[in-house]
């Protein structure tokens, strides 16, 4: 894990930037206008669309912008399904059509910072990678958001500092594909999304651990410079099925240490749900009960404190107290219910 200056570098390096998308008609517009003004030399990069059968206007948008950019190497491509994961069929289209050495992801509904190429590219002028993770965060929660949003943040901010202190330790097992770089051959060579294909996500995750597993160099890039923001989930029923989807593939993990942080949160957040069963029948656990809370509290607000200093979202430490009364109710119940159903995604049904 790195701090770097992604402004200046010898910009040598050539990417294949993968973009899958199904209808996202309302989110592209500014994904393609962050990508048009990325501020890396045009003839070492493309970046590849893959159109994942859109119902909306997504197509039609790409293929407008192509005609008004000639300047940018544009290619449209159609998924091409093997596998019961969409995403990573799309992903697979694209790194097969690619013609450069490194694979940067990102989700149709992100915008991609100016230096984003530039960063990688640096980093791996000094350091030679096969698969380099970087910062991720929800656009900016206004105060007239409803409280699931707020609550989002929150949590999405744990996720990425739990990502960040696992690299800083020497532990990675989670990462997001809205903003991740490998190597084509080391891709190849570890089998691709093989070993995941009877997930329907995780295609950042399960890669993570197949490269971590066959012992390749896995880094984080620590860089304001580098932050992809993404748009936040559009109403309460959108966001209890990503984090359904989140949930689910947990099940897949084969790092251990992955496993065991996982089993670790749910523990932990079932217990203070059960204390508060006990206090019921017997008031005397109440102080136990206040004490595991708090401690797990202050443990918590450091850590995220410290997410949101990185990710300029200070203000959105002003919901920290009624999330962490929410968060152990919600991170149980979803987890729980992961194991007995399945989840919706862009407009399809995974079952359990």
């Amino acid at each position: 894990m790195k701090d770097l200056d992604s402004s200046v570098g010898s910009a040598e390096t050539g990417f294949s930037i993968i973009i899958p998308f199904r209808n996202e008609q309302f989110h592209l517009p500014a994904l393609l206008d962050s990508l048009k003004d990325l501020k890396y030399p045009r003839n070492n990069f493309e970046i590849l669309l893959i159109n994942d059968s859109s119902e909306d206007d997504s197509e039609k948008l790409v293929q407008e912008f192509r005609k008004i950019h000639p300047e940018l190497a544009i290619e449209l491509l159609q998924n091409q399904r093997e596998s019961i994961s969409a995403k990573k069929d799309a992903i697979k289209v694209g790194i097969d059509k690619s013609r450069f050495e490194f694979i940067v992801t990102t989700d149709a509904d992100c915008k991609v910072p100016e230096n984003w190429l530039q960063g990688f590219d640096n980093y791996l002028e000094y350091q030679d990678s096969d698969l380099i993770a970087a910062p991720v965060i929800l656009d900016e929660v206004h105060p007239e958001n409803p409280l699931f949003r707020k609550f989002d943040l929150i949590d999405f901010m744990s996720l990425q500092a739990t990502t960040i202190g696992a690299f800083g330790l020497g532990r990675p097992f989670i990462c997001n594909a809205a903003n991740l770089c490998f190597k084509k051959e080391a891709f190849q060579e570890v089998g691709g999304y093989k070993q995941s294909s009877n997930y329907a996500g995780g295609d950042d995750v399960f890669l993570l651990q197949q490269f971590k597993e066959h012992e390749r160099k896995i880094d984080f890039i620590r860089s304001t410079n580098m932050i992809v923001t993404t748009a936040a989930q559009k109403d309460l029923r959108s966001f209890i099925q990503q984090r359904l989807r989140w949930a689910a593939k947990s099940a897949g993990y084969k790092d251990s240490f992955a496993r065991f942080a996982a089993l670790t949160v749910f523990i932990m957040n079932a217990a203070l749900i059960i204390g508060v069963v006990l206090c019921l029948f017997q008031a005397s656990y109440f102080q136990w009960l206040m004490m595991a809370f708090l401690i797990k509290f202050n443990l918590d607000f450091v850590l995220i404190y410290k997410a949101a200093v990185f990710f300029d979202r200070k203000a959105s430490m002003r919901s920290y107290a009624w999330s962490s009364i929410a968060y152990p109710l919600f991170a149980s119940g979803i987890a729980l219910t992961s194991l007995f159903v399945g989840f919706k995604w862009k407009g399809r049904d995974y079952r359990k």
